[in-house]
Formats: C-alpha cells, sequence, structure tokens
C-alpha cells in the first residue's frame, strides 16, 4: 500500500508530455496527454474574458487567446505541476504550467508579452518571477496594461 501510493505521488510531480489540440482563451488550452484529452488552466495567470461586455476587455481576450493559438496550436509541450496548488481546479481542468521545447513558460510569456496579469489571488511558487515579468509589461504598457480602469473580470450575468 505505501509503495503503490509513493509511486503515485512521483508520477503525479513528475512532468508529462502532451499535444496542444485547442487554445480556448488566453488560459485555458486542451491537450492529448497518455491517450486522452484534458484541458488545462494555466496557472498563475488570468487574461480578459472573450465573452466580456466591455469591447476592448473582449478585444484583449481575444488578442491573448490569438496568439496562444499561434505559439501553441498542434505543439508538443511539457506540462509541470504547481506544488502550492491542488492537481485540478473547481471545473476539473488541470492546473498546471505550460513549457514549450526552448523552455519558455508559456504561463510567464502571456504575463510577460501582457496577454495576460498575474493571478494574485492564488499562492504558487513562481509568483515572484511572474510579478517581474507583469512590472516589465506594466512599463511597456503592453496590451492588458492598455485597458480602461475597471475590474478585470466583468462578464454578462444570466438573464
Amino acid at each position: 500500500m505505501l509503495s503503490a501510493l509513493v509511486l503515485f505521488v512521483v508520477l503525479a510531480a513528475t512532468p508529462q508530455s502532451a499535444q496542444v489540440v485547442a487554445v480556448h482563451d488566453g488560459d485555458t488550452i486542451t491537450v492529448r496527454l497518455d491517450g486522452h484529452t484534458e484541458k488545462i488552466r494555466l496557472v498563475g495567470i488570468d487574461s480578459p474574458e472573450l465573452q466580456d461586455e466591455r469591447s476592448a476587455y473582449r478585444d484583449a481576450g481575444y488578442a491573448a487567446r490569438n496568439y496562444a493559438r499561434m505559439r501553441l496550436g498542434g505543439e508538443l509541450v511539457t506540462l509541470e505541476i504547481e506544488p502550492d496548488q491542488p492537481d485540478r481546479d473547481r471545473y476539473g481542468r488541470l492546473l498546471r504550467y505550460v513549457v514549450m521545447d526552448d523552455g519558455t513558460n508559456i504561463n510567464e510569456e502571456l504575463v510577460r508579452k501582457g496577454y495576460a496579469r498575474v493571478y494574485d489571488k492564488f499562492k504558487f511558487t513562481l509568483k515572484p518571477r511572474f510579478k517581474a515579468s507583469e512590472a516589465e509589461a506594466k512599463r511597456e504598457k503592453l496590451g492588458v496594461w492598455t485597458l480602461p480602469p475597471g475590474p478585470f473580470r466583468d462578464t454578462p450575468t444570466k438573464r
């Protein structure tokens, strides 16, 4: 019993290779992993919503999705866990860092290029590094840092 638990913990912590099959928005993708598909929520970032009623925010959401599609579409990536987060979010998506073949952490790249902001609501080990990338994007006034003032998440209420 103990050896099975140890094996489970080791396998869960091991980075996994996966192929990106869909990019839903700037912080959610679907990958083919071990013969099945899994939705992945990119750890530590939050991109604008595609359904935002404010056109500038919605446009920023589409820009984030399009950039992520350009970078990730069809690519073989490495999924890395975040030890300070659960394995899945409340929607059942795996919570992961997505790392390209060249070592680029896409989560951080999206922040650095202004397509997403650091998701401060949650604890994660790379937050200091992500905050430095966010400060760079703010200084350069990239992407989300050009949006008019207002709440970052504003989506239509169900009628």
